[in-house]
Parts: C-alpha cells; sequence; structure tokens
C-alpha cells in the first residue's frame, strides 16, 4: 500500500480516484484481519552485545605508586616468622588502657556498691586470631613480653621506635626490642581461636600506666614458616573486691593502641599493577573511553559502523584485570577489597587528591584470595557510571570527566598483603569491558 505524500493527504480527491481508492481498500479488507498487527510494521528487537576494547583502545600511562597509610591504621596485625620464600618476620606491639579502678559488687546482704578499693591478683593478655587468614594448620608456639623502650604507635617500624618526619629512634635492637619476657604459649587453629597468657600481678604492672611511652607487650612467633592474623586483644584483670573478700572479679583493659612491625625485603614496584598491603600500593592510569565503534561485526552489522556510543547504549562497563601471584610474604589468605577512585591532579601525584568511589558497594569490589593462588584468573571492576559520566562529556559546569583513575585498597590500608595484576604487553593485558544494547534501525516499508 503506498502512502501518500504529505501535501496530497489535504487534498480533496475527484470522484473517480475516490472510487478507486474504495475498491483497493475493500479488496485489501477481504485477506486481512481488522485486528490482526502487521510484524512488518514493528521496530526490530533491541541487541545486546559484550564489547571487549583492548588497552591499546581505552588505557595509557600506567604508573604504581607506594607508602601511603602505615601498619598502625589496620584493623589487624601481624605475627610471622621467616615465613616463604622471603624469610618475612613480624611482631604485634599493643598498648592498653588503664587498668579499671572501680566495681560494682554484692555486699553480704545482697545490696549493690561501688568497691573503689580493688586488688589485682593475676590476668592474662588474651589474642584473637583469624583462623582462615592465618596459614598454620597446627600447633604453633608464642611469646609474650614487656616493652622497655619508649615508642610511637603510629610509625613504629621493625627499626624505628620512632619514625616520623624529620625524627627517627631506634629501637637498641631492631624488632621492638628488648623485652622483658613473660610467658609462653602454644595456640592450635584446632582447639579455638585465642590464645591467653597468663601472668601474676608483678607481670601485669608494666602495663597499667598507658601514658608511659615504654608501656605495651610485644607478642611473637616462636614457630618458623607461619604467619597469622591477629584481629583483636586485651588484658583481662582478675581482682578482689574490698567488699566481699569472696568476690572474685575479672574486668578488660582494652587494647588502646596497636600495631605491627615486619622485616622482609620491600618488594620493588611491579611491571604490572599492585593494589593493596601496609604501607599502601596504588595504580594509576589514564583511560579514555572511545565515543566511536568500529565493531564488533555483529555491531555493524545491525547498526553500521562507525557506531557513536552514547551514555544510554551502556548498561554495563568493567575493567577486567588478570591476577597475578604476589611474593610468598604477601600472599593473601582472604578475601581483598578494591576501590576505583578519580584521579583529579595527575601533576600532583603521587599526593593528587582523589574524587568519591566508583565503586558502586561502598566496602569495594572483593577479590577471593583464591583468585591470585592461579596466575591469569580474570577479576571485573565495574566502572559502569564513570564510563557512561565518561561518555556524556562535561558536566552543567563545563568541567570535562577526569580521563585518570587509581586503584586502591578498601580501605586503605586494608590488609599486610596486596593484589597484584598483569599490566600491558604480556598477553594478560587490561580490557574493558563494555554491555551495549542498541535498536537496529526500522524500515519503512
Amino acid at each position: 500500500m503506498t502512502r501518500s505524500s504529505p501535501s496530497r493527504l489535504h487534498a480533496r480527491p475527484a470522484p473517480l480516484v475516490l472510487a478507486s481508492c474504495l475498491a483497493i481498500a475493500l479488496g485489501a479488507c477481504e485477506n486481512e484481519t481488522p485486528t490482526a498487527v502487521d510484524l512488518d510494521l514493528l521496530p526490530p528487537a533491541p541487541l545486546t552485545l559484550e564489547i571487549q576494547l583492548p588497552w591499546a583502545d581505552f588505557g595509557s600511562d600506567l604508573a604504581v605508586y607506594g607508602g601511603y597509610s602505615s601498619p598502625a591504621r589496620l584493623e589487624e596485625s601481624i605475627l610471622a616468622r621467616a615465613y616463604g620464600t622471603d624469610l618475612l618476620d613480624a611482631r604485634t606491639l599493643i598498648r592498653f588502657t588503664s587498668f579499671p579502678t572501680t566495681a560494682s559488687v554484692r555486699d553480704a546482704l545482697g545490696t549493690l556498691r561501688t568497691d573503689t578499693d580493688l586488688s589485682y591478683i593475676g590476668g592474662y593478655v588474651v589474642a584473637f586470631f583469624d583462623t582462615i587468614a592465618s596459614t598454620n594448620t597446627g600447633p604453633v608456639s608464642l611469646g609474650l613480653g614487656t616493652l622497655e623502650e619508649a615508642w610511637h604507635p603510629p610509625s613504629a617500624t621493625w627499626d624505628f621506635a620512632l619514625d616520623t618526619v624529620g625524627d627517627q629512634v631506634a629501637w637498641s635492637e631492631p624488632g621492638a626490642g628488648p623485652v622483658t619476657p613473660l610467658t609462653t604459649r602454644d595456640w592450635d587453629p584446632a582447639l579455638g581461636d585465642s590464645v591467653q597468657f597468663f601472668l601474676d600481678s608483678a607481670q601485669m604492672a608494666g602495663f597499667n600506666d598507658p601514658t608511659d611511652p615504654a608501656s605495651g607487650a610485644r607478642i611473637e612467633l616462636l614457630t618458623d614458616g607461619a604467619r597469622l592474623r591477629v584481629v583483636g586483644g586485651a588484658l583481662r584483670i582478675t581482682t578482689r573486691s574490698s567488699i566481699n573478700a569472696d568476690t572474685i572479679l575479672t574486668l578488660t583493659a582494652q587494647a588502646q593502641q596497636a600495631t605491627f612491625v615486619y622485616d622482609v625485603t620491600p618488594p620493588p614496584p611491579p611491571d604490572g599493577m599492585r593494589v593493596g598491603g601496609a604501607p599502601s600500593w596504588r595504580t594509576v592510569l589514564d583511560v579514555v573511553v572511545p565515543a566511536s565503534l568500529t565493531g564488533p561485526p555483529d555491531l555493524c552489522a545491525a547498526v553500521g559502523c562507525p557506531f557513536t556510543v552514547e551514555p544510554r547504549h551502556v548498561s554495563y562497563a568493567a575493567l577486567v584485570l588478570r591476577t597475578r601471584s604476589p611474593a610468598q610474604a604477601f600472599q593473601p589468605t582472604d578475601s581483598i577489597a578494591l576501590d576505583v577512585r578519580a584521579v583529579l591532579s595527575r601533576a600532583a601525584l603521587p599526593k593528587s587528591p582523589l574524587g568519591n568511589s566508583l565503586i558502586a558497594d561502598l566496602a569495594g569490589q572483593r577479590v577471593a584470595a583464591s583468585a591470585f593462588a592461579v596466575e591469569g584468573t580474570p577479576v571485573e571492576i565495574p566502572i559502569t557510571n564513570y564510563v557512561k559520566a565518561f561518555l556524556g562529556g562535561p558536566d552543567p559546569a563545563g568541567r570535562p570527566p577526569p580521563s585518570t583513575l587509581a586503584l586502591l585498597a578498601a580501605p586503605e590500608p586494608g590488609s599486610f598483603t596486596f593484589a597484584e595484576f598483569f599490566g600491558p604487553g604480556g598477553g594478560n593485558d587490561p580490557v574493558l569491558k563494555l554491555i551495549v544494547t542498541v535498536s537496529p534501525p526500522m524500515e519503512l516499508q
């Protein structure tokens, strides 16, 4: 059926022409159901494609920077002794809060009273372990000692008790020593997730003054070939009440400050990508999302190429990286969370400010430890909103989208161990994965 031109739609037909049109219309109605849909008039179904852009098409100027944050900011500590081919040694240092000075006690008549004259008769230091992230499968021996030298928890290292800008004070013995030995204990992960170092009142006395710059405990591993993840510590204090001599109380002095010091040859920056650790590593790269695509063939066949990609076409975008195994001392034994942020000033690196997280999950993109045991495992880091914003061009204020991204730990530092990935040029290059949905053009019949 031929469609009339716009000018003819408004012209009054002559009687003969009108009769011919009516005849054609009646003939067509004899062969078609009035309520049927003409499938040729429906638009073609949308086409969804996965497109993987090689590094050369989107990435450049990859660089790795280290030295961010410190072990003291981790929510964990590490114990290690001659672990791995790098022979990692690590010790945990803890400074406790002051001992509790009062407690509620019931007297002989059952009345609850406040006892302000407690007698400390003993107690124990307890350390809690992550049994999954620790490498030992059997019992290990641990030692506890009292620190003898002033130390600075935020900056202490294996060699220095104080290591701040412009001020360094070395330990008289590397490894946070010397210490006054207190006791040793064995820990078997099959029997629980904690170990107790039992002490008498005299041994505990050195922990009761957190204002003393030398106050603190040192926990060390005495068994070779293991690395333990410490997730907490406290001092449990056994006291006798002055109100009721038969009442024995257990009170707690929490870990006020904790860190760990370690000795291992610092790994040099890799030829690929590294993220995490303590201090932390970051990987920075420049990204350009091409606005015009000339493939794959399915896309070109459907919509023609070159095809201009708009934000509405992109339903998913991700950096796809392939894992490599870090040095054994830093090999992950638990999942690692990754973050992506825009670098606001590449010229200011390595100290450039960063934008907000581009990861939808505020906890970061978690990568299982097993991914780093098998090199070449693909890992996807979603950056859909970033790609959409890049394709959308300048924001309402006229600012172009940032073109430099930083991969970092979430939070930073997040773990003593770190993630490594292959860089460009080795056969396991990063790629930019796009899921695009396009509608082929509708042809008018």
